[in-house]
């Protein structure tokens, strides 16, 4: 049964952003969190580290629950245990109180990363469920670029802790629109525990699965590589500013929205397949592309910033199309499916990321991440036709 018409894809977006959104809101304000606490950075960037952990882990646990009990339940206690966390973090005495709670916002703020993505899937099919996750993805994708800004304005305006009481009212605003919108009569899912078990199993051990799960993280996430060495590319390597990273960054960000919006229009027009194998190999040409520019030293704005563009339009092109056909390989479990998906995102991104810190020269260790991570994108997504 479809709520096409009474679940609105603002709400849905709202959802799926509450998770990522109270991560990059924190970015700008870690200096003053370490002044506060007298902590060392290591301490600091715990805050945000652990946070991703959260997000992973939970998402796992989460998406068999939701196909065993329904997805209102899981949000409920999700939206709950968000407020409560942020809560416990407002009045947080010391940094090791601040972690805990930091992984428990996580906790409850993944329900709504994960089950955003599910419901989609629930209540829609074929090119539909692509368009409505591209255009779920353009508007949720206007929170990493101004969460952070958002974050500073908060922090100004009347300290950092403030921060967390604007997120325990999100959480709280989620959770009423959660009762009015999400009937749990049409998208509770009528399987037992033993029976989404036996699925999780065969979707695990799903070839084509692995493939678009694997292949769509490294198609996604792998761009973190780039974003986390971004600042010092920017400022070593062509004489930047923090100002003209904020700008790049942001740039970076159109890319993708660019590429989901041709996602957004070419739905039904164009196959899942194709989608997919277009939008990789636009990523693929620009990361070889990027690759030689850094390879022979010729590093400049122009150099950087237009490959990497390109290589986002590919990327925001093929990862809606991937989570689809995802999503599809065992509809009956789409909540355990959109879960393994979004840990896997995660842990790809944060392995991207950390390898690109290795070495001296930043551009052409991220260079080398995003070439191989779209040659075994390319390979995935050949294992799962």
């Amino acid at each position: 049964m479809h709520q096409k018409n009474t679940i609105p894809l603002w709400f849905l977006a709202v959802l799926t952003l509450s998770g990522t959104l109270a991560m990059h809101i924190f970015v700008s304000v870690l200096p003053l969190v370490g002044q506060d606490f007298h902590a060392d950075l290591h301490e600091v960037q715990l805050t945000l580290s652990i946070y991703i952990l959260g997000l992973a882990i939970g998402q796992l646990f989460y998406g068999p629950l939701a196909d065993s009990f329904g997805r209102r339940p899981i949000l409920i206690f999700g939206m709950l245990l968000y407020s409560s966390a942020s809560i416990g973090a407002l009045f947080a005495a010391n940094i090791e109180m601040l972690i805990i709670m930091r992984f428990l916002q996580a906790l409850g703020g993944c329900t709504g990363l994960l089950l955003g993505r599910a419901i989609v899937r629930d209540t829609s099919t074929g090119a539909d469920t692509t368009k409505r996750l591209s255009l779920m993805n353009m508007m949720v994708m206007f929170g990493p670029g101004l969460s952070p800004l958002l974050g500073g304005l908060l922090a100004s305006v009347s300290g950092w802790r403030s921060i967390f009481i604007a997120l325990s009212l999100l959480g709280l605003i989620n959770l009423i629109l959660v009762y009015i919108f999400i009937q749990d009569s049409a998208l509770k899912r009528e399987t037992s525990i033993k029976m989404v078990a036996s699925n999780y199993k065969q979707l695990i051990s799903s070839p084509k699965f692995i493939g678009l799960t694997v292949g769509g993280g490294l198609a996604t996430t792998s761009m973190y590589a780039f974003l986390s060495v971004a600042s010092y590319i920017v400022i070593q390597q062509f004489g930047g500013t923090l100002h003209e990273v904020g700008i790049y960054l942001a740039l970076i960000m159109v890319g993708v929205w660019i590429g989901t919006f041709a996602t957004s229009r070419l739905a039904g027009r164009w196959s899942i397949d194709r989608m997919i194998t277009i939008g990789s190999s636009i990523s693929f040409v620009f990361a070889i592309i990027f690759l030689l520019f850094c390879v022979f030293n010729f590093i400049n704005v122009y150099t950087v910033m237009i490959p990497i563009v390109c290589f986002c339009i590919g990327a925001g092109l093929t990862s809606p199309a991937a989570l689809t056909k995802a999503l599809n390989v065992n509809p009956k479990i789409a909540g355990s499916a959109s879960g393994i998906y979004g840990c896997c995102q995660m842990v790809i991104g944060a392995f991207c990321a950390s390898l690109s810190g290795i070495g001296d020269n930043p551009a052409l260790a991220a260079a080398c991440v995003l070439f191989i991570s779209c040659i075994v994108a390319q390979i995935c997504f050949r294992v799962a036709r």
